[in-house]
This record gives structure tokens, sequence and C-alpha cells, in this order.
């Protein structure tokens, strides 16, 4: 009976101890397995999501970033980590808590041994004799003067700015995405001015030989022709280049490998990028103060500010809380084979000196809490600047937009008139030259104060922490020669 009682005795320690951590070890395992590979290199595995963005708009484009950048799942895991290490917490509150029985702590332990009888050493027997021991202790926390309640509030505010990290993250994304992609719609049309340069000086090195063979032009024409020429092709292929990195960076912003990835397959091109230019927001005339107004209670940043803050508060009380004691219940059931006894009492712990380390403790928390407080002022600052920078950036891409655009009419009359006039003879390379770089000049201006003006009105939609408002069409322009 004695024996059957012993081996009930340790199944059920047992069962106690191992149940609880069954499930999370298992995961844990999982996650190993899952990461190994990756670890030791194996097989130069790499983490390339599969996707398929031809024909996709912008909008698109930033929800399958949201998904696929590792930042955002580093994001989403931080939120994960602030959630358990809260669940932990909770696990310690004290009996007087919301959650009075969380804070209860079950500890078991079974143990056999076995020794032979006393004798003098000659008369030293192997023979030995077994007993066995076990032990169930309970221990309750009553009472900790607020210590609990204090670092749970620490806590959930953390998690609240883990989760506003988040989001700010996704409108970090969303700004990133939104530049990429008119940069590389920006140099798509740049591509297609250095084309149209060096299609232009191809044609009047042409027309100087001709000039030339005709006994009608000089042979520094020529020289001065074949120079410029030369020149536009190095700039079609300076221009090339910085496609191609523009292309890679859009795919890095997706969270796509770039060795992995085709930018035809994510932007395609467009058949005339100087005729059509590709727009996703609508003009806007909204002040810095209106934006700043808005963002400063909206804003995801200036939000995790204000969560940092008042879980340092939280901190405060926490620190003061710990200059007081702790009041606990314990119990505790024993067994020795062959005897059972049980005992309990009640223990309140308070240190009466620690070399002044609560109190330092209590002055770091309120000198924290202290820079929390300034480095949201910081934040202010430095929002007030983007946004007044991010508008004054807008105003001017639209002007410089409307400017480069009645450049390009005359640009392009003074090209067509110098054309005819180097051909009668009345007009040299040098002013010829002159003439087609005013007009690739006024193009890429042009093109490029719009995709300035769009980035523009992205980030005000980023910094202000508003949904974009997407409206997603083409501007066209009819007078490219």
């Amino acid at each position: 009976m004695r024996k059957a009682a012993r081996h009930i005795t340790g199944s059920l320690l047992a069962l106690l101890l191992g149940s609880a951590g069954c499930r999370a070890l298992q995961e844990a395992r999982q996650a190993q397995q899952a990461v190994s590979p990756r670890a030791q290199a194996e097989g130069a595995v790499c983490a390339c999501p599969v996707f398929d963005l031809q024909q996709k708009q912008l909008p698109d484009l930033v929800a399958f970033a949201l998904t696929n950048r590792p930042s955002m799942r580093a994001c989403r895991l931080a939120v994960e980590d602030a959630r358990l290490a809260l669940k932990q917490i909770d696990a310690a509150a004290p009996l007087v808590s919301a959650t009075p029985w969380t804070g209860l702590s079950l500890a078991g332990s079974a143990g056999y041994s076995a020794a032979s009888a006393h004798a003098p050493l000659r008369d030293l027997s192997w023979d030995t004799e077994g007993s066995a021991a076990g032990a169930l202790s309970l221990e309750l926390l009553l009472y900790d003067f607020g210590r609990h309640a204090a670092q749970a509030r620490e806590q959930s505010e953390k998690v609240v700015a883990a989760e506003l990290a988040l989001l700010d993250e996704g409108f970090t994304v969303f700004e990133e995405v939104t530049e990429r992609f008119f940069t590389l719609l920006e140099k798509d049309a740049l591509f297609e001015v250095a084309l149209t340069n060096e299609i232009e000086f191809a044609s009047h090195l042409q027309q100087a030989k001709e000039k030339l063979a005709a006994g009608e032009g000089l042979k520094y024409d020529v020289m001065r022709a074949t120079y410029n020429y030369t020149d536009a092709c190095e700039k079609r292929v300076n221009a090339s280049n910085d496609v191609s990195n523009a292309g890679s960076e859009m795919l890095r912003v997706l969270g796509i490998v770039v060795s992995h990835g085709d930018r035809d397959k994510v932007v395609w091109r467009l058949r005339n990028p100087l005729r059509e230019m590709r727009r996703a927001f609508e003009p806007t005339t909204v002040t810095a103060a209106r934006v700043f107004g808005v963002a400063c209670t909206n804003a995801p940043r200036m939000q995790v500010k204000r969560a940092y803050l008042r879980a340092a508060s939280a901190a405060v009380d926490a620190a003061r809380a710990d200059l007081y004691p702790e009041l606990s219940l314990r119990a505790s059931l024993n067994w020795t084979d062959p005897l059972w006894y049980w005992s309990w009492g009640v223990e309140a712990a308070q240190s009466l000196f620690s070399g002044f380390r609560k109190t330092t403790a209590l002055e770091r928390a309120t000198v924290a809490l202290r820079q929390r407080d300034t480095e949201l002022d910081v934040a202010e600052q430095d929002l007030s600047l983007e946004i007044a920078l991010a508008v004054s950036e807008r105003d001017n891409a639209r002007n410089s937009f409307e400017t480069a655009r009645a450049s390009v009419v005359q640009a392009r009359e003074n090209l067509d008139m110098a054309h005819e006039q180097f051909r009668v003879g009345e007009l040299d390379t040098v002013d010829f030259n002159t003439a087609v770089n005013d007009y690739t000049t006024a193009l890429g201006n042009r093109v490029t104060a719009f995709y300035r003006g769009q980035i523009a009105e992205s980030k005000l939609f980023a910094l202000a922490g508003l949904k974009p408002r997407f409206a997603m069409g083409f501007v066209y322009e009819e007078d490219i020669r």
C-alpha cells in the first residue's frame, strides 16, 4: 500500500511539473528547426517572397510591401514580445488585484535515496535500504503596495508603443515605396530625355558631315558635332545605369531580393514616359500649420513618444512602490517515507539597508521620465520641420512644373529654328548645341518637377498619419518632338 502511494505521489508531481511547459517547449523546438538551415547557411537558403505584380498599381505595391518587408515582420514580433512580457507580469499579480489567482506559485519535488547501514569500515556491507521523499509547496503574494499594478501599467504602455511603432513602420514603408516608385518613373523619363539628346546630336552630326562633303561646312563643325554626339552617348549610358539602380531600389523596398527580382515584373515601362506621366495623388493646398495640427495627435511616431512617456510615469510608481515591503502567504506539504507533515506561514519581507539602491532606482526613474518628456518636445520640433519642408517641396515642385512646361514649349520652338538656321548656314555648331541642351534640360526639369510633387504629396499623408487617398491616372503632354 505504501509503495503504491509513493508511485501515485511521484506521478502527480511529475505531471504537475511537466504539463505546463510542454506546449512552449514544442513551439520553441519548431522555431529552432525552422531557422536552423538559414543559421547554418545550408544550400544558400534565401527568403524571397513569390510575387506577380505585373500591371499592378501603386496601392497594390504598397500592400505587397506591408506584407513582405522584413522590417514589418520585425515590428510584428516586437508587438508579440511586448504582449508576452505583459502576460509574464500578470502572472505575478498579488492576491489583492483584479486577477487574484495569477500570483499563485506552485512547486513540487520528489526523490529517492538509498544508503547502507551504519557500521565500522571492516564490517561495511554493500546492502542498502532506500527511502522516498516528496514535497508540494504553495506561495501566494498577498499585497505589494501597488508594485505589480505599476509594472503592469508600464508594460501595457509599452505594448501600445509597440503596436503604434508597427503602424509607424507601415507609414514608413508606404513613404519609401511611393518615393522609389516615382523615382523609378522619373529615371525612365530621364533616360528618354538622354535618348532624345543623343538622337538630336546624331542627326546634327550627320547634317554636318553632309555639309562638309558638299563644301558648304567646316571641319570644325564636324569635330564639334562628333564630340557632342559622344557626350550624348555617355549621358545615355549613365541614364540607363540610373534606371537599373532605381529598379533595384524599388525591388528592395518591396521586400524582394534584388537578385531574384525583375523590375519589369513590378513597375512596367511606359511606352512614352515623356508624353504620359503617372499620377497617384491629386494636388493639395493644405498648409503646414494645418498638417502639423493633425499630426501632433494623429501621427504614430508622436503617439509612440506619448506611450513611452506614460510608461516612464508608471515606472516611477513601480520604483516608489519598491520602497515598501511585500506580504506573502506560504504553505507546504512534505512527505518522508513513511511520515507526512505540513506547514504554513505568513511572511513580510523588507530590506532595511540596500546601499541606497532602491532610492537611486527611484531617482533614475524620475530622470528617465524627464528624458521621455524632452524626447516628445524634440519629436514635435522634428515633425514640424519635416512637414514644413514637405509643404515647401510640394509648392516648389508645382511652380517648377508650370515653369518647365512653358520652357519646353519655348525651347522646342528655338530648336526647330536652330535646325533650319544650321541647314542654311546661319548658325554654328556651338549655338546649335545650346539649343539642344536647352530643350532636353527643359524636358528633364518638367519630369523631375512633376514626380517631386507626387513624392511631396505622399509625404504629407505619412507625416500626418492619415490613410493615403490614391487617385491613379496619367498627365499627358503633347509638345514633344
